[in-house]
């Protein structure tokens, strides 16, 4: 029993109320008839036709109404003009008649006339003396007289009046009428009853009647057709075309709209495509924030993330950090292992960095080699440096790429909101700033914005504006600063140092302007000119029956890395016609470091036009003794900072004399530079140094200066510090 009920309650609910027991097929039938009704009566085109139905009803029934109204209106006037043509005659006849008794004849006439049922005549007391119906002779009609008290007013028209009761008898129940009429004799007024038969009027009338009806409804049905037919064209047929298209567009069987009307079905559709537009226009916004390499977000989407960040900090309180992080030497990578390695070392970057972050932190790729961290609700710029260092670390891990084992090394640089900037672009901008700072310090580095990084950007931006300007007019100065021979006193050479006198900063120092033109490019120019001014001014001083010495001219590493440095040197030596052993080209040891073979095949083409080579700042760098022995060097240039001590007499002179020996026995010379004591001259002179360059020898001067330098300078002798004092 209890089996029977569980199965009878589960068809219960699975059947709807009403279908229980009825077979499969039977429920179905009535789905699908239901489904057709439903489809048939609310189509667009149903409905139309029976809103069109419905107005011709309306517009039938108005017709009716308006046949209705005429018929009575004509019904009425018809009546009037038979009992005023019978009027008429009875007002006629009552003039030449003696009396009223003599009217019998003309009353039963008259009665007898189409459409009048009867006629009779009440004299001024009311009482009928004269009718065509015998019955009516003797009957007061007074109530006449008490509706219309003043008759003598009323005008000898007929006048519908309700039907008189106690004139009963006759043969027709119509309308009746009152006619005041004129007495002769003693100038009273009668009064003619009149009953017209309207039964037969109307019968008269019906046919116009229906006539005019069946015009009306026939021309209200066609109207409604012709409207029908014009709304199907205009309307409903192009609004079927669209739902056909709407439902053809629907491929999936499943995913077809419901069934309804027609506006349903294009509503259904058109949201449909509008949700896939905001769909694809959804995922294209994605596909634009996204880095399509490492799956991060990019630049924009860093910006925005920023900015949320910075809007929640200001609602509740809180540091929010900006972390920009780059990874050294990443060209040299595309360059040596191919891009496909650098793309795979890009994307175990970005996956360390989302491994690293905390929850809240926002990691993207906002350049080629360089990724940016948001860094949410840090307790300060302690916290933020120990969350730096730790991505730092966790990138130079020590990983394979292939056969390769690589230790990526990277720098960052970061910035606080709220106290280095309040908005996503400042803090961006001075993320840069300190990441420019923490390339310089080196790998690992990581530096947190200082404001004296702001002013320095400043500073470089003011200098690199000014300095365009002036190496396009040429308004920069070379100075001379002579070499001496150690052994003969003689001046051998001269180095050139260029100098900018800035018209509201003073003299501005090369160690500031010189890495700005090499950053912005302004170099190149740079060179040139000093090239051409130093050939230009040594070949003037030749022509003046001066001393011939050598200019040596300092050149950057984006010079050495030109390939047509060589042909620019020669052009400008043919140009002033100077010979190329009277021109020197000094490079920092750190320099021929970068890009070795590069640089030794410059070295080398500028050799063999007879133009001497020159190592500055020797000791200061990392130089390999191997790669020294291929350089084609004239000269060692030993730094300032190991000529300083030299005079201390305990081991001071250790490295100079080690840089001397060496250069020595590689047949190069050697020149001190920053030699400022006569303990430091004699001290070099016992080392066996070749050359030396100083302010005790002669500081830099321009060009006027230096040729009356050389003009006292004795030509077998070292020059007395008077002389160079006297000089200066």
């Amino acid at each position: 029993m209890s089996i029977e009920y569980e199965r009878d309650a589960l068809q219960r609910e699975v059947l709807p109320s009403g279908q229980e027991g009825r077979p499969a097929h039977a429920r179905s039938f009535v789905s699908e008839l239901r489904g057709s009704i439903a489809v048939q009566f609310l189509s667009l085109r149903a409905r139309v036709v029976g809103l069109l139905t419905l107005i011709g009803a309306v517009l039938v029934a108005m017709s009716g109404i308006y046949v209705f109204i005429m018929f009575n209106q004509n019904l009425a006037r018809e009546a009037e003009l038979r009992a005023g043509a019978a009027g008429e005659v009875l007002a006629y006849a009552v003039r030449r008649a003696d009396s009223l008794n003599e009217m019998e004849p003309i009353l039963s006439a008259i009665g007898n006339a189409p459409y009048i049922a009867e006629a009779a005549i009440a004299g001024s007391d009311g009482r009928i003396v004269a009718s065509s119906h015998p019955s009516w002779r003797g009957k007061s009609i007074a109530a006449i007289a008490a509706a219309y008290p003043d008759m003598r007013t009323i005008a000898p028209r007929p006048i519908s009046i309700e039907q008189q009761t106690q004139l009963a008898g006759g043969n027709v129940r119509g309308g009746d009428y009152a006619v005041w009429l004129d007495l002769v004799d003693d100038g009273a007024r009668a009064v003619a009853i009149i009953r017209i038969d309207t039964d037969r009027v109307a019968a008269r009338l019906m046919g116009q009647a229906w006539n005019t009806m069946t015009w009306l409804a026939m021309t209200a049905i066609l109207a409604i057709l012709t409207v029908s037919m014009l709304i199907h064209r205009i309307l409903v047929a192009p609004i079927e075309a669209l739902r056909d298209y709407a439902q053809d567009q629907q491929q999936d069987e499943a995913a077809k709209p419901e069934q309804g009307d027609e506006i349903g079905v294009v509503s259904r559709a058109l949201t449909a495509s509008i949700q896939a537009r905001r769909d694809g226009e959804t995922q294209l916004a994605l596909l634009a924030s996204t880095d399509g390499l490492t799956g991060l977000g990019n630049r924009g989407f860093f910006k925005a993330a920023l900015a949320e960040a910075i809007s929640g900090a200001e609602r509740h309180g809180g540091y929010v950090g900006v972390m920009i992080l780059n990874l050294g030497g990443f060209k040299s990578i595309n360059d040596t292992l191919g891009h496909d390695s650098g793309d795979l070392v890009l994307q175990r970057t970005a996956d360390i960095l989302k491994g690293c972050r905390r929850e809240g932190d926002v990691v993207a790729r906002i350049g080629g080699d360089e990724f940016g961290i948001v860094l949410r609700n840090v307790r300060g710029a302690d916290e933020a440096l120990e969350l730096a260092s730790r991505f730092v670390r966790a990138v130079g891990t020590p990983f394979r790429l292939g056969v390769q084992e690589l230790q990526q090394a990277s720098c960052v640089g970061m910035t606080l909101f709220p106290q280095d900037g309040r908005d996503a672009d400042v803090l961006i901008k001075n993320a840069d700033l300190a990441l420019s700072r923490a390339q310089q310090e080196g790998a690992g580095a990581c530096v947190l914005y200082r404001h004296e990084l702001h002013l320095r950007a400043i500073e470089r931006n003011q200098i690199e504006r000014d300095l365009r300007s002036v190496v396009a007019r040429q308004e920069l100065k070379l100075y001379y600063q002579p070499k001496v021979d150690v052994a003969t006193g003689q001046v051998t050479g001269a180095e050139a140092l260029i100098r900018w006198h800035h018209e509201e900063r003073g003299f501005i120092p090369p160690s500031v302007f010189i890495p700005v033109a090499e950053r912005c490019g302004i170099i190149v120019e740079l060179t040139k000119w000093v090239l051409a001014e130093a050939c230009r001014q040594n070949r003037a001083w030749q022509d003046a029956g001066l001393l011939r010495i050598a200019v040596a001219v300092n050149v950057s590493a984006i010079d050495l890395r030109r390939a047509d440095l060589t042909d620019t040197i020669a052009n400008t030596l043919i140009a002033h016609g100077l010979s190329p052993q009277y021109l020197e080209l000094e490079v920092t040891e750190s320099m021929v470091m970068q890009d070795v073979d590069t640089v030794i095949g410059t070295l080398r083409r500028l050799r063999s036009l007879g133009i001497g080579i020159g190592i500055d700042d020797f000791g200061t760098g990392y130089s390999s003794l191997a790669y020294l022995k291929r350089f084609p060097v004239k000269r060692l240039k030993i730094d300032r900072s190991f000529i300083n001590d030299i005079a201390d007499r305990r081991d001071g002179h250790v490295i100079p004399k080690v840089i001397i020996d060496l250069a020595h026995a590689l047949g190069v010379s050697v020149v001190a530079e920053g030699v400022e004591s006569a303990d430091q001259f004699d001290m070099l002179r016992e080392l066996g140094c070749d050359e030396v360059q100083g302010y005790f020898l002669g500081r830099p001067m321009p060009a006027a200066e230096f040729e009356i330098f050389l003009r006292n300078s004795p030509a077998g002798g070292l020059c007395p510090p008077a002389v160079a004092g006297s000089a200066a």
